[in-house]
Order: structure tokens, then C-alpha cells, then sequence
């Protein structure tokens, strides 16, 4: 179990930490990376709309709340992984310069398998998001009792 957390730790790192600088390593790296951006916004550096800096402050009141009093991204539960990635790449698509559609925003979730008890961590983007919710909303719409034809009933 040990080995999946570092994958994730490292899938974590490679994509959720914001593109405008280098990638930062560490959790004392992503909170000093936020506050700067925290600080940009206030000064009118960072070129946003209003609707921008407001969903840009709500996110790093998630991104401070998850990190307070943590020192390492290993102290971080699952849980809480999610919640900072989710946070840190909705900031990235408003800070960054490139245009990000939301259905090409990453973006994880738990979920529990069919058949275990097992809650697992998924990331994909929102549209791939939507069509598995909506995959497994058909699936489960269709009846569930066998009606004529096929159902190997003679005709």
C-alpha cells in the first residue's frame, strides 16, 4: 500500500502543482508558491477578473486549510490529497496564461469498487469524469429482468 501512495504522491506532483513557475517539491514549496500568487493578486500583478480572483481565493482557503500544520505531502491523507489537487489545478486553469477548457481540467475523486470495500483514488479529466457517471447511470436505467426477444423463450 505503501508503494500506490508514492505513485499517487508522485502522479500528484507531476500534474496538480500550478504551471506558472517551476514545479514545486515540497508541501512548504506549494504553500509559498500559493501565498506568492496570494500576494500578486492583491498588488494587481496578476492580470484576473473579479469572478477570477474570487474562485482563486476560495481555492487557496481549501489549498491553507489542507496544508495547515502539515510539513510533508506524506502527511497529507487520501482524502486530503484529492482536495489539494482538485484546488491546486482549478487555481492553475485561472491563474495560467493558456486557455483550459473545464472539460479538460484534471481533476480526482474516490470511489468504491463494485464488489469491494476498497475506496480508490481516480484522476481523469472532468469530461472523462462525466462519462463514466453517465455510462454507469445508463447502465443502471436499462431493466433488469429479461423481456422478449432473447430472452430464450420460443417465440
Amino acid at each position: 500500500m505503501a508503494f500506490g501512495r508514492w505513485i499517487l504522491l508522485g502522479f500528484f506532483l507531476m500534474l496538480a502543482v500550478p504551471l506558472r513557475a517551476a514545479s514545486p517539491a515540497s508541501l512548504p514549496d506549494i504553500v509559498q508558491q500559493q501565498q506568492q500568487i496570494r500576494d500578486e493578486l492583491a498588488s494587481g500583478a496578476l492580470p484576473l477578473n473579479p469572478r477570477q480572483k474570487r474562485i482563486v481565493g476560495e481555492q487557496q482557503a481549501i489549498v491553507f486549510g489542507v496544508t495547515e500544520g502539515k510539513t510533508s505531502l506524506a502527511d497529507l491523507n487520501a482524502d486530503e490529497q484529492v482536495r489539494l489537487r482538485n484546488a491546486l489545478e482549478v487555481i492553475n486553469a485561472q491563474v495560467s496564461t493558456r486557455v483550459t477548457a473545464e472539460d479538460e481540467r484534471e481533476v480526482c475523486w474516490r470511489e468504491k469498487r463494485t464488489g469491494s470495500k476498497l475506496v480508490t483514488t481516480v484522476c481523469g479529466t472532468e469530461k472523462e469524469r462525466r462519462e463514466a457517471r453517465e455510462g454507469a447511470r445508463d447502465y443502471m436505467s436499462k431493466p433488469s429482468i429479461c423481456q422478449p426477444p432473447g430472452c430464450g423463450a420460443s417465440p
